[in-house]
């Protein structure tokens, strides 16, 4: 939200310069920064307008003379609205204007010796077409319009969390900066005026989801632009100035944070006005010029069959105020938030009513104050008289009583806090006092802060104002905690897989727990949970799975140039019936940058299939993990690059290539490898013995590489079991791996492949001799022989 920094004094006397305002607002949960809105002005003067005369090559030009007291200039001017004797801003040559350098220029053969300048080409105005600068008839010529204007000021953006609607107006967020300050807000003095006149319209309340209404019949209209320090005002918040009557209401929420609306009664078609929710299919016209369909969920304004706004949110087009508007029906109401967050989000409209109404930002007290300010306004401005008024309530407003206990605000503070200054704060928050003893006070809760409920909220509160800053720092002091040794090691267990990851240049992603459909159904996922009212279109359900928020994250990049992708995500997927934890992990292009040995050795250092399995063995802690190729496919797989990842028989994870008919349409060029593994499934069997440190033996490994050959149709996975358990008994084996893989016909036979591995042996306690590896070689030999009728390649 953006404000004026001099306009907020209006509402509470402080004197902080803007920098120590921004760090004050922040303090309190209201993150603002602040920027200068003062622009100098060089070579711009007052001048007098002395003649005027018609262009005698151009109809809709005029020459002009000013004089600046010293001098006269020839100015050739198009707008409309001047007139002999005015005082006005000249840009003589040489000022800058607009971005732009006056020069003299010849138009329609006469030359123009400056300019005579617009509130937008001053930059004191968003709008274009409104004729040139009228300065006060009292103004002196020849002055530097630097010193004329009153432009010094800054604008503040503040950040409003979504539960503190009442700090989206100048009142609310006076209220936070007095609290803190220990000052009173001002507010601005209304006047009530008795309806002397007959004008009125029949205004029920049907929808329940209406709480209260106040109905204003205001007649004898002048429908102009508004005043100049009205349209500043609201280009400081960005709110485009239309005409006096809608800026009127505009300005007053900006003031007191209740959105208001004006209609014109002229376009009503029946007398009688009914708040209501509308009629399946019914339509309405937006004063955007949009044709919106509506349900019996949404809240509209009729007249007759009629629909004249959709409540709190736009009005309708052939009800709004026009140049011919002379009588007007001025709305201030009380919507559920929750509706018209759901109609507003329903129909992508997002206006300044909606946006306040939805975040709970009205106050039912407000509601009042904010339409009799405007009446005023109107009054004053406009020369409307007051016809008639109607207040409908619907729903009886209760003030919330808590009872907040001192010793409790100690307790959960963590240090104490002075009666008195607790007092201080409440008062200074509105928040009123009905009893107070040693022990507890008891607090009426102000309209304007519906998010105060509960005990809790008045502490967070105090807490907020008094300063975060001022809870002490303490040095918790606890002792070691013994290891249980049923104690689940999974979140040890992930975080040494996160570690390793980056270690080897991942990436961790964070997405969202919802998908769209669309993507979905890319790769063949069924959903299980819809969201009945998504905030957009990317958040249509629950995911069943990692991979399209992460493939999504890799289409991003590869869009971006990226031409090297590994990442990985650790988050929530949803399946029929409950919810799991996943490890997700993602690979595409080059493993590392290009290196120039690596051209002389033709290598090309890129993902595959095998490098990427190498990976998610490497960072799988458990020992009876098993990465099995198998028939259990996911539709989304390469079918042929494929394999399951067992744990005690169990398939908790699948890894392999996306299968190219889906990566296609998005024009990627190579293979992407994927794995996602459920940790939920490993939970159970991370409960293991108690972990012990064994010391690492200071005597040297022992290599011995082995060629064996093997029928084609047995899986690496049967070696490797026989491997793993000659390591597991605690024999001298400690380490193997497979270096190459080779297949030849004619040398080794029909359907054969030999794969060389190599072993490493030690013993910790000495040195082992040539003897005894020897021998233990041989005993593996023969297990591999005798189990699976493996050979030692004898060529």
């Amino acid at each position: 939200m953006k404000i004026s920094y001099n306009f907020l004094k209006k509402f509470i006397d402080f004197n902080i310069n803007p920098d120590k305002l921004v760090a004050l607002m922040s303090s309190i949960g209201l993150e603002a920064t602040f920027m200068s809105i003062n622009n100098n002005y060089t070579n711009i003067v007052t001048a007098e307008i002395v003649n005027i005369s018609k262009h005698p090559n151009a109809d809709r030009l005029s020459l002009c003379k000013l004089s600046d007291g010293l001098k006269d200039y020839s100015i050739i001017c198009g707008a409309n609205n001047i007139k002999i004797g005015q005082i006005v801003p000249l840009a003589k040559i040489g000022a800058i204007v607009n971005k732009m350098k006056v020069k003299p220029i010849v138009i329609r053969g006469i030359l123009s010796e400056g300019m005579i300048c617009s509130k937008y080409e001053l930059g004191l105005d968003v709008n274009k077409s409104h004729g040139i600068l009228i300065l006060d008839a009292s103004t002196k010529i020849g002055l530097d319009f630097s010193n004329v204007i009153d432009n010094n000021d800054f604008l503040l953006n503040i950040e409003i969390p979504s539960n503190r609607g009442d700090c989206l107006n100048y009142i609310g967020l006076a209220r936070e900066i007095g609290a803190k300050l220990h000052k009173s807000i001002k507010y601005p003095n209304i006047k009530m005026i008795k309806p002397k006149h007959n004008m009125s319209l029949n205004i029920c309340i049907q929808s329940k989801l209406c709480y209260r209404y106040i109905g204003t019949v205001l007649s004898g209209i002048k429908i102009s632009r508004s005043p100049e320090w009205l349209i500043e005002i609201l280009n400081k918040s960005d709110i485009r100035s239309i005409n006096n009557i809608v800026d009127i209401t505009n300005y007053v929420m900006l003031e007191t944070g209740q959105p208001l609306h004006a209609f014109d009664i002229n376009s009503f078609k029946s007398s009688n006005i009914i708040i209501r929710n509308a009629i399946a299919n019914e339509t309405i016209l937006t004063i955007e010029n949009k044709q919106h369909v509506l349900d019996a969920n949404d809240i509209v304004l009729s007249s007759n069959k009629d629909i004249l706004s959709i409540a709190g949110i736009i009005g309708g087009k052939d009800s709004s105020v026009t140049e011919k508007t002379s009588s007007i029906l001025l709305e201030s109401a009380m919507f559920d938030a929750i509706s018209i967050r759901k109609t507003s989000k329903k129909f992508n409209i997002t206006s300044q009513a909606s946006y306040r109404f939805e975040r709970n930002g009205t106050d039912w007290n407000m509601i009042d104050f904010a339409s009799w300010r405007a009446i005023n306004l109107i009054i004053q401005i406009t020369g409307a008289k007051i016809e008639s008024q109607v207040d409908i309530k619907r729903k009886k407003f209760r003030q919330t009583k808590i009872l907040l206990n001192l010793k409790k605000i100690d307790s959960v503070l963590g240090y104490h806090i002075n009666k008195h200054d607790i007092l201080q704060i409440l008062k200074y928050l509105g928040i009123k006092i009905l009893l107070t003893n040693s022990v507890t006070i008891t607090c009426i809760i102000p309209s304007w802060r519906s998010d105060i409920t509960e005990n809790i909220d008045l502490i967070e509160e105090i807490a907020r104002i008094h300063g975060y800053d001022n809870i002490p720092y303490a040095m918790i002091k606890r002792k070691p905690n013994h290891i249980n040794a049923n104690k689940s090691f999974l979140p040890d267990i992930v975080k040494d897989m996160r570690i390793t990851l980056k270690c080897l240049g991942f990436h961790e992603v964070l997405n969202s727990s919802f998908a769209e459909i669309a993507d979905l159904n890319k790769f063949h996922l069924d959903y299980f949970y819809k969201i009945i009212n998504p905030i957009s279109k990317e958040n249509e359900v629950l995911r069943p799975s990692l991979l399209p928020s992460m493939y999504n994250n890799l289409l991003s990049n590869i869009s971006h140039g990226i031409d090297s992708i590994s990442l990985f995500e650790y988050g929530k997927t949803f399946n029929k019936y409950s919810e799991n934890k996943k490890f997700a992990i993602i690979m595409y292009g080059k493993i590392w940058n290009e290196w120039w040995k690596w051209n002389d050795l033709n290598i090309l250092p890129k993902y595959d299939f095998y490098f990427c399995g190498g990976i998610i063995k490497h960072i799988l802690p458990l020992k009876d993990i098993d990465i099995v190729k198998n028939n259990i496919h996911k539709s989304y797989y390469h079918p042929d690059q494929v394999v399951s990842i067992f744990h005690h028989n169990k398939v908790v994870g699948h890894f392999g290539t996306l299968d190219p008919s889906i990566t296609q349409h998005d024009h990627i060029q190579g293979d992407i490898f994927y794995c996602e593994i459920n940790t939920d499934l490993i939970e159970y069997s991370t409960k293991t013995q108690i972990l012990r440190y064994k010391q690492y033996s200071k005597f040297p490994f022992v290599k011995r590489d082995i060629s064996i050959v093997a029928n084609k149709s047995l899986k690496f996975f049967e070696i490797e079991n026989v491997i793993n358990d000659i390591i597991q008994t605690g024999n001298i084996l400690k380490q193997y791996s497979i270096f190459s893989v080779y297949s030849n016909n004619k040398l080794l036979g029909n359907n054969k492949i030999s794969y060389s591995i190599r072993l490493l042996y030690q013993n910790k306690n000495r040195t082992l001799t040539n003897k005894e590896v020897d021998e233990d070689v041989h005993n593996l030999l023969q297990k591999l022989d005798n189990n699976l009728g493996i050979k030692l390649r004898q060529s």
